[in-house]
């Protein structure tokens, strides 16, 4: 080719350079571009095909070479719907075609791009600064996940949030074992449990338990507060379900006969031997007789009856003439009943020549089964009740507890039949305590102390916020405090990313090189953060001076083989 083959091999090279520049040119200037992906220029040779030791100089051309698979730096944006993806992956986009009554029209292509910076238009869309439109997959929102897989176009309704029922609230506490009530007394065995004959109605009986508005104060002495919460109906009015715990007695059993006179130590122990049955025989009575003076307890269902324990240390410490835990002067000696950790006999102490002094007719009174350990919750269903109605009731569950403090039968669940407050019925509620949510372990304050108490309903509630979260959903902020996940941003990753095709925008399409996008790519979406371009503008720079020098050289090539060339034709002179 001689002269005229590197005259012709020096204009491609100018002609490579032009592109080089080019591609600098356009880099520079989308330096400042979200998402943008610089396109670097390379260079490939072409040569004839002949023999090799004949072989002519080729030409050279120049291609784009993209980087789409370098990210660019990621800075926070104050926009809460602006996303970045880290790592690999691209947002699915859909461009718009047309407009019918105001809506938008998408074509059927997807496209894709790294540039997040969409926000909201008029009717609810997601669009960025270029005018696409960002794709998700819908949140079912009974399950919680995504539905469907094929990504559509994202749009946030302005409209209101209904309102949702409570049916469940979940609740764990730590009962004190011994609850510090405003009627306990360390001194007076059982007086920090409930007495159900200190009301008109016995308020432990499961399921039909409840307390008289007249009768609220002494609930409230005998009973230690168990938390709160907000509940709400079907039509989203809120309630507020205040829980009360009463730790209730186990039954004293009915004597079978009646005592004897006790002489002497010996006499005191044969009398000890019959038992009492819970609330039966309304005639039975025990009398205690100290220096003549009988004290007569009645066993039944009348005023002063003797029921349980509590009724028993109480009647007694109620005499007039007894003072505190049944003491009585005699010889110096003392009388004391006690209950025995509520599972044994009571036992009458004192020496020997005391209690023969005293003249004592007596006998032994045993509890049966230890249901100590029991507890009864409240709620308060109606804080305006006043004289005979109901303003406390049981939820109708026994809570009996064992020596480890663990609820023994397991109680996960309960449900609350029709629970109505203040005249609001919430139906059915169900009481979710979960693998050993309620518990009885030591507690040096006697509180229950909630450790958890939630609720699944909620009032209706106006659109105020989108943002995105780190799980790349869409969440919608209310005003009644709830976020909803409306959409998760669907990415799609290429196994031939430079194989893409760009348009506008900073928009790719895909192409058989870059073969069928991938769902569910190994990036994350960054809410509130942006991805800026990737070009370096010192690595430009420094392209820009090669560049320059390249095509400099070129431009000697061509003046020299036209120097050589006029010298040629001057040799015909």
């Amino acid at each position: 080719m001689g002269i005229f083959g590197a005259l012709t091999t020096a204009v491609t090279g100018l002609r490579a350079q032009s592109f080089a520049l080019e591609r600098i040119s356009d880099n520079i200037a989308n330096s400042q571009t979200t998402g943008y992906k610089r396109s670097d220029a390379s260079f490939a040779d072409f040569v004839p095909d002949s023999p090799s030791r004949q072989q002519a100089l080729g030409v050279v051309n120049a291609f784009s070479r993209p980087t789409n698979t370098i990210q660019g730096d990621i800075a926070n944006s104050e926009v809460p719907t602006h996303i970045a993806v880290n790592g690999d992956g691209y947002f699915i986009i859909a461009n718009q075609t047309d407009t019918i009554d105001g809506l938008p029209v998408f074509g059927s292509e997807d496209l894709y791009t790294r540039r997040g910076d969409f926000e909201f238009d008029q009717n609810g869309y997601l669009v960025n600064a270029a005018g696409y439109f960002l794709k998700g997959l819908p949140i079912d929102p009974v399950t919680g996940n995504p539905s469907g897989s094929s990504p559509t176009v994202i749009r946030v309704s302005n409209d209101f949030l209904p309102a949702s029922p409570t049916t469940e609230i979940d609740y764990r506490a730590n009962l004190a074992n011994y609850p510090l009530t405003a009627s306990a007394n360390a001194t007076i065995p059982g007086s920090e449990l409930i007495d159900p004959a200190d009301f008109s109605v016995d308020p432990t009986v499961g399921g039909a338990g409840y307390v008289q508005a007249n009768e609220s104060s002494l609930f409230i002495d005998q009973s230690i507060a168990g938390g709160a919460i907000t509940a709400f109906d079907q039509a989203g009015a809120s309630v507020n379900v205040q829980y009360r715990w009463a730790k209730t007695d186990g039954p004293v059993t009915r004597a079978t006969t009646a005592g004897t006179a006790v002489a002497n130590a010996a006499d005191l122990t044969a009398g000890m031997g019959g038992t009492y049955n819970d609330g039966t025989n309304t005639s039975d009575t025990l009398t205690i007789t100290v220096g003549g003076t009988g004290y007569n307890f009645v066993i039944g269902t009348g005023g002063g009856e003797v029921n349980t324990l509590a009724d028993l240390v109480n009647a007694i410490n109620g005499t007039a003439t007894l003072n505190a835990v049944i003491t009585a002067s005699a010889v110096g000696g003392g009388l004391t009943i006690t209950g025995d950790d509520y599972a044994n006999s009571f036992t009458i102490g004192g020496d020997a020549d005391a209690v023969a002094g005293l003249g004592l007719t007596a006998n032994t009174f045993a509890p049966g089964a230890s249901t100590a350990d029991t507890w009864n919750l409240f709620y308060l269903t109606d804080s305006n009740a006043t004289g005979t109605d109901a303003a406390w009731r049981n939820v109708g569950t026994d809570y009996i507890f064992g020596a480890n403090g663990q609820l023994s039968p397991a109680i996960t669940t309960t449900t609350i039949s029709s629970l109505t407050v203040n005249g609001i019925n919430l139906g059915n509620i169900t009481l979710d305590h979960g693998s050993q949510g309620i518990t009885q372990f030591a507690d040096s304050n006697g509180v229950a102390k909630v450790t958890d108490i939630n609720q699944d309903g909620f009032a209706a509630g106006e659109l105020v916020g989108i943002t995105v979260s780190e799980e790349g959903r869409v969440v919608a902020s209310y005003t009644n405090g709830r976020a909803v996940d409306l959409a998760e941003i669907s990415l799609a990753s290429f196994n031939g990313d430079g194989g893409l095709q760009k348009t506008d925008g900073g928009a790719f399409r895909s192409t058989p090189a870059s073969g069928a996008p991938i769902l569910g790519s190994l990036g994350s979406v960054v809410g509130s953060a942006l991805e800026g371009s990737n070009t370096d503008i010192a690595d430009e720079f420094t392209k820009l001076i090669v560049t320059q020098q390249a095509y400099a050289a070129n431009t000697r090539i061509i003046s020299t083989a036209d120097e050589m060339i006029q010298e040629a034709l001057n040799m015909i002179r």
